[in-house]
């Protein structure tokens, strides 16, 4: 695909390569606090040595491979994260989105028109040049990425995948998935009237969801796109070698501009819709296609991107027109349902056809096993925090990307009693073929904060546990603005790994267990904040670890946390305990011992009042008959109010949680478990603390 993809008059800066001595001492830093002295040690002593040996010959290599190639790392680093990479891309690389709703509903058919209609349109404009740059805050950003957005597809190797990216005379068609089955759309030349356009698609993608019979799953082919890569491998030879047609079809598929999965699913919860996006039932995608544009049988719609040569953050691009295209033609659109008139050459939708021998089915009937298995061991949980978003974060004067990882750590920490080492994804997409760099968020500040807010609440009081916070906060902000600068640490250190020729030794660090536990991701996070989305999410990137993304909006935080069933539910929990006990640490961090005691000993006689409440078999009494914390305590139990629910255990949990917890952490966790009940049963009664 040729693309105008210049960013700017002015050439963009090279990714830099940081000095040896600089990644050693930020290496240091960071990887100190998440071992033992001992530990750290050892591996500082091979660090050491690294540096006076081996290190130097390394980054002059960097620096003459600099030299002759517009960015240094990108080539080593598709290989690394990508190519050689032998998991499954549905499940631990492909990213999802979701979409919000379209204003006025649309029928699947519509919705998936539309959306055709309008990628082809952007592709048009991409390809002609006439598009825009990117650019943050007016700084222009590279736009190399896009010339892989359309008419690619990653295939399956022996050892290593690879990316074929398909000319524009090959490439003029959409692939169409429904109930299994694989369609071509070819499409005819835009014309005047851009609802004629669309009607005309709708048309042929009305009549594949009417005519279209389920295929069984036994003879899915897009299943085996979901299988480990070695398994795919395999499963494509032979279906490449069981008949022409197949190569035919294959081609066919994987050479279209991309594809548009017209889904029998019609998600309505937010952990559905992520699930949906996320992978399915397995049958109706194609993962290794450059993105699959997602439609629901209730109209809703999503995104699943292959995250080989392109990240989430370029195509959110594309996405935010995709939506504003739907919801202009929703607002538009006379009576749902009803079409414009067929204007002139109709477009017509054609069944890839497959041939199977038994071996193949074999391979699908694995594929199929492998898909069923890894979800059931998996565990996608949702959290939709409202109390406060981006908006009170700033007015405490602290990062909101910044604020969030604290309270994903404080979360981890409070479930495992241990902080993991954490990637979040920082942008270098300022330099030339720039991609990302890790913004490790973890730092010497940081556990110390968890350790006093979990470990020994009794030791320090609300205005330290809050100074080691914003000093938290603060380091991992000026991290994330050097990653952004190219000084990361993670990258240089991959360069100097790799920059290893095959006969020379390997020196002891890169097997050093501190030196790789410092790059096991337990938490792999990022952060995508944008209006359009209602679900963003992927995969674990390690077995023991957890895949957390979130979004930051002005009065709200979203998240979503996939692992093998490590507790991604639990973990949810704690990420809202963790965020309400900061705001009330960094609120509240300036009051006198007195005035928190008042307010706990106030909020603990509630609590009293509503255990002795829910152990009582009679509850008589209207809301009215006590309005506020103290006549709630004065009044007899049985007159207190007649409680919505028969039983209220989870009024006797949380007292009971509050009774073991050392004071100063009652005081960190008390607004969150006060406002949680009062949101459920108790507005009507303390609305001063909802």
């Amino acid at each position: 695909m040729t693309v105008n993809s210049s960013s700017s008059a002015t050439p963009l800066a090279k990714l830099p390569i940081p000095e040896l001595h600089d990644t050693v001492a930020r290496f240091t830093e960071a990887a100190r606090p998440l071992f033992s002295a001992d530990e750290f040690e050892a591996c500082l002593a091979k660090l050491n040595d690294f540096v006076a040996t081996q290190g130097p010959s390394l980054q002059a290599r960097l620096a003459e491979r600099s030299a002759q190639h517009e960015n240094w790392l990108e080539e080593w680093w598709n290989e690394y994260a990508y190519f050689t990479n032998r998991a499954s891309i549905c499940f631990n690389v492909n990213y999802f989105f979701g979409f919000r709703d379209a204003p006025q509903t649309m029928a699947q058919a519509r919705v998936a028109a539309t959306l055709i209609d309008s990628a082809v349109r952007f592709r048009g404009q991409l390809e002609s040049g006439s598009m825009e740059p990117d650019n943050i805050r007016g700084k222009p950003m590279c736009m190399h990425q896009y010339q892989y957005m359309f008419a690619t597809c990653r295939h399956p190797g022996e050892e290593r995948d690879w990316t074929e990216v398909y000319p524009r005379s090959e490439s003029s068609h959409i692939a169409v998935a429904h109930k299994g089955r694989f369609f071509v759309l070819r499409l005819p030349a835009a014309s005047a009237s851009r609802h004629a356009d669309i009607a005309q698609i709708e048309r042929q993608l009305q009549n594949v969801i009417d005519t279209t019979e389920q295929l069984e799953r036994a003879k899915s082919i897009g299943v085996l796109t979901a299988a480990l890569r070695d398994d795919w491998y395999a499963a494509r030879e032979c279906l490449l070698q069981v008949s022409p047609e197949n190569a035919a079809s294959l081609r066919a598929l994987e050479s279209a501009a991309f594809l548009v999965s017209l889904e029998s699913a019609a998600p309505v919860t937010t952990k559905e819709f992520s699930l949906a996006c996320h992978c399915s039932d397995g049958i109706n995608r194609y993962f290794d296609k450059n993105f699959q544009i997602l439609v629901f049988a209730n109209g809703r719609y999503g995104f699943n991107g292959e995250h080989s040569l392109t990240d989430a953050t370029t195509d959110m691009r594309l996405c935010n027109t995709l939506v504003h295209d739907v919801e202009a033609v929703a607002a538009e659109a006379p009576v749902a349902g009803v079409l414009a008139p067929a204007v002139g050459e109709q477009p017509t939708a054609e069944e890839l056809q497959f041939a199977f021998s038994a071996e193949l089915l074999g391979h699908i009937e694995r594929a199929v096993e492998f898909f069923d298995a890894t979800v059931a061991a998996h565990e996608l949980s949702t959290l939709s925090f409202d109390s406060f978003g981006k908006e009170q974060i700033k007015k405490m004067k602290v990062s909101p990307d910044a604020f969030v990882q604290m309270a994903m750590q404080l979360a981890y920490y409070r479930q495992f009693r241990h902080v993991p080492a954490t990637y979040e994804s920082a942008s270098t997409k300022a330099f030339a073929r720039g991609r990302t760099e890790t913004s490790r968020s973890v730092s010497a500040h940081s556990v110390a904060w968890c350790k006093t807010m979990v470990d020994h609440p009794e030791t320090t009081g609300l205005h330290a546990k809050a100074e080691l916070l914003r000093k938290s906060i603060a380091h991992q902000s000026q991290f994330t603005a050097q990653c952004a600068k190219g000084c990361g640490i993670d990258r240089h250190l991959l360069g100097l790994e790799l920059a290893l020729q095959a006969d020379e030794p390997r020196h002891a660090l890169f097997s050093d267990p501190v030196f790789t536990g410092s790059r096991h991701w337990r938490l792999s996070t990022s952060q995508i904040s944008d209006s359009i989305l209602a679900a963003y999410g992927w995969g674990e990137v390690v077995d023991d670890g957890f895949g957390v993304a979130y979004r930051i909006e002005g009065e709200a935080l979203h998240f979503n946390v996939v692992s093998q069933r490590l507790g991604s539910a639990r973990l949810c929990q704690y990420l809202s305990d963790a965020l309400m006990d900061m705001r009330f640490l960094l609120t509240n961090a300036h009051k006198q011992p007195h005035e928190i005691k008042a307010e706990v000993d106030a909020v603990a006689n509630v609590l009293t009042s509503i255990k002795l409440l829910s152990s009582s078999p009679n509850r008589p009494l209207s809301p009215q008959a006590a309005t506020t914390p103290t006549e709630l305590h004065a009044a007899e139990p049985e007159a207190r109010f007649r409680s919505p629910f028969a039983e209220t255990p989870v009024a006797n949990a949380m007292v009971d949680e509050l009774d073991r917890l050392p004071s100063n952490e009652v005081i960190c966790a008390l607004e969150t478990r006060l406002s949680r009940f009062v949101k459920e049963s108790l507005s009507w009664a303390l609305p001063s603390t909802s």
